[in-house]
C-alpha cells in the first residue's frame, strides 16, 4: 500500500441528535418552503407530465 493516502481524522464527538418540538418543526417546513422551494419549476414539471392525449379503451 501507499502511505500517500491519508485520511482525515475527526476528533469531535458527533452531536447529539435533538428532537424538535411541533411549533419548531413547522417553522423548519415554512422556511424551507419559502427558500428553497421555486414554484415556476414545479409548475412547469407538472405541466410536463400531464397527458395530453385522448384514452379510450
Amino acid at each position: 500500500m501507499s502511505d500517500d493516502f491519508e485520511l482525515p481524522i475527526i476528533k469531535e464527538t458527533p452531536a447529539e441528535k435533538r428532537i424538535l418540538s411541533m411549533d419548531e418543526y413547522l417553522e423548519f417546513v415554512q422556511f424551507n418552503l419559502q427558500n428553497a422551494f421555486d414554484k415556476a419549476s414545479y409548475l412547469k414539471w407538472k405541466k410536463m407530465l400531464a397527458v395530453n392525449a385522448p384514452f379510450s379503451l
